[in-house]
């Protein structure tokens, strides 16, 4: 059996034939034990024999990344999505350096668009991921939450996977370059922009210390504009990028409006909403 395990968290429609043929093509063994967690209402009607299928009613992305690790045996578990999918050469990369080094708090790479700088995604991909382009800033202080490899024992035994917790408490995981997943996830304006919202809301009602209205009020005013100009400059360092996030700047301003909306309605509700709807 592998050292490795893959934890692959999927919300709404799925295809399992074809999340089993990329991680084939991305070079995933057959000994890697390989868990998927979903909704019931989407479980596939056919499993391919690579795969390990869960499922968890009205559960959210948390709760199903710490479904899959669960269920798995390896020493190691990557924690995946299902529109975020390993690359070619990503698998490689990852059993190397554990087999090698194993560093205690596990290590995280790059998230690469699966489609041209032109596509309409581009714009989903900015706002999430623009900061785990390559070539990655030396000095970021965030690591994707959908591209770790850790070690069963960081991951603990919890019912939700936080990538959050897991910084707070003091994990530093090391950058791999080679290390790459690609982000492949659907597009329509309306429902980007409503999960932008439920993100935001999910954010500020979880977080700690909490935030008095005082300081939220203003915040979440100029909270869009800082976050934008954030992508501007993420994305300043490569030349497509930096053409895609001027195409993009209107449909990003309003996402972190959306954003900035939930992020308010947490903090004065405390309440997260429905986290089975959080993808």
């Amino acid at each position: 059996m592998s050292h490795l395990a893959l934890a692959i968290a999927v919300k709404g429609e799925w295809d399992a034939q074809e999340l089993a043929q990329r991680l084939k093509v991305a070079g995933v063994t057959p000994d890697a034990e390989v868990h998927v967690a979903c909704d019931p209402e989407f479980a596939p009607t056919s499993i391919p024999p690579t795969l390990c299928v869960h499922m968890l009613a009205s559960a959210s992305l948390f709760q199903l990344w710490a479904l899959a690790a669960a269920k798995s045996r390896s020493p190691w578990v990557a924690i995946l999505h299902g529109y975020g999918l390993p690359a070619p050469g990503w698998f490689d990369a990852m059993e190397r350096v554990i087999e090698l080094e194993g560093w205690r708090d596990g290590y995280w790479g790059p998230v690469e668009p699966a489609f041209a700088p032109s596509d309409k995604r581009m714009t989903g991909y900015l706002t999430e991921y623009c900061q785990f382009h390559r070539p990655v800033d030396p000095t970021l202080k965030e690591v994707p939450g959908s591209n770790l490899a850790l070690p069963r024992e960081r991951i603990g035994g919890s019912d939700e996977f936080s990538k959050t917790r897991l910084l707070q408490e003091g994990l530093a995981p090391k950058y791999i370059e080679a290390a790459v997943v690609n982000y492949a996830r659907p597009y329509a304006f309306g429902d980007y922009i409503m999960r932008r919202f439920r993100h935001g809301r999910v954010y500020a009602a979880s977080r700690t210390p909490k935030l008095p209205l005082f300081r939220a009020i203003p915040l979440c005013v100029a909270l869009p504009f800082v976050r934008a100009a954030r992508i501007m400059r993420y994305a300043a360092r490569d030349q497509e990028l930096r053409k895609a996030s001027l195409r993009a700047l209107p449909s990003i301003l309003v996402a972190e409006t959306l954003w900035s909306a939930g992020e308010l309605a947490g903090y004065v509700t405390r309440r997260p909403g429905k986290l089975a709807d959080v993808d």
